[in-house]
């Protein structure tokens, strides 16, 4: 094996996962992790059967996959995983074989079921709530042999989602009928963390190599919804470009170029307009001390020291 390939297998770059509540940090959290342990100790209420379905909406990347399925594993909990595209008679088939089943039902990346008009979320919404039991039942001449035309279920489920329907009273029943958890990251947050996550640097990626290419990410994506899964193939990318003596930044940008706008992005400030806001704030307070002006940025914005002498270099070209 070569020292490329070392490299690959032995480079981890993962979100903080937070896998007991009494785990001990010697640095406060950031934003990112806090929800992150908002949602595993909801999923921990469903391991511990507290309650029976919960539903998680975000967008892609935001780490609740890994959230769920570390939190599960370490609670001993069994699951039945299933994702990608499913008919109504498979989910039925699914609902039924798991319908005493101790394992959690986690459906990941299954969008399509949710669809309006699809009659699976008549299935689920039986499957969540029932008086006095949870009873669903398939009234159908292709209904196989094999399958029951009605059953009651004990399961515990946990969805994922990073669409939903809107304006969907079938789908807002379903919802009702679970614990519910909005995991939506914004950009400052995403590079807080990255910031977090690179500062050790990687393997062939120094410290002051990954601030640059954090650096770079946040400069470059004031109109990009970031994702949690941009970081890696920058540092691989850097880690190539870099062993072949070419430039990184423009294979990196032209990665970004795939991230879509934040939904946000028309109804914010300017990031450059909010930073040169703060280091106007920063110099009133602090006239005589620099050092004092780009704490007091850092602390504001969550952004690097690099971010701050970049905000003096605009404010002196716009004077």
């Amino acid at each position: 094996m070569n020292a490329n390939s070392n490299f690959w297998s032995g480079l981890k770059i993962n979100v903080a996962i937070y896998r007991e509540p009494a785990m001990q940090i010697e640095r406060p959290r950031t934003r990112v992790e806090e929800k992150q342990e908002h949602l595993a100790n909801m999923v921990r209420m469903i391991a511990q059967s507290q309650y029976h379905a919960l539903f998680v909406i975000s967008q892609g990347g935001t780490g609740k996959s890994r959230t769920i399925t570390n939190v599960l594993r370490d609670e001993g909990q069994d699951v039945v995983t299933y994702n990608s595209h499913t008919t109504p008679l498979a989910l039925y088939r699914l609902l039924w074989e798991n319908s005493k089943s101790e394992k959690i039902v986690y459906i990941d990346d299954c969008d399509e079921l949710y669809n309006k008009s699809g009659p699976a979320l008549g299935l689920l919404r039986s499957a969540l709530f029932g008086q006095p039991n949870r009873l669903v039942t398939y009234n159908s001449s292709t209904l196989p042999p094999d399958l029951p035309a009605r059953f009651e279920t004990t399961s515990r489920f946990i969805f994922c989602a990073n669409k939903v329907p809107k304006k969907c009273p079938i789908f807002d029943a379903v919802v009702s009928r679970c614990l519910v958890y909005r995991m939506d990251l914004t950009n400052p947050e995403i590079i807080e963390q990255f910031r977090v996550m690179s500062e050790n640097g990687y393997p062939g990626c120094p410290p002051e190599a990954a601030e640059e290419i954090v650096d770079f990410i946040e400069q470059h994506g004031d109109e990009k919804q970031l994702s949690m899964r941009l970081l890696t193939p920058a540092i691989r990318i850097y880690k190539f470009c870099t062993e072949n003596n070419t430039d990184w930044r423009p294979v990196v940008l032209a990665q970004m170029q795939n991230l879509g706008r934040p939904v946000s992005a028309t109804k914010r400030l300017n990031n450059h307009e909010q930073q040169e806001r703060l280091l106007a704030e920063a110099q009133a307070k602090f006239p005589d001390s620099v050092s004092e002006q780009q704490r007091y940025f850092c602390d504001k914005t969550k952004k690097s020291r690099a971010t701050f002498y970049r905000a003096i270099n605009r404010m002196k070209k716009g004077a």
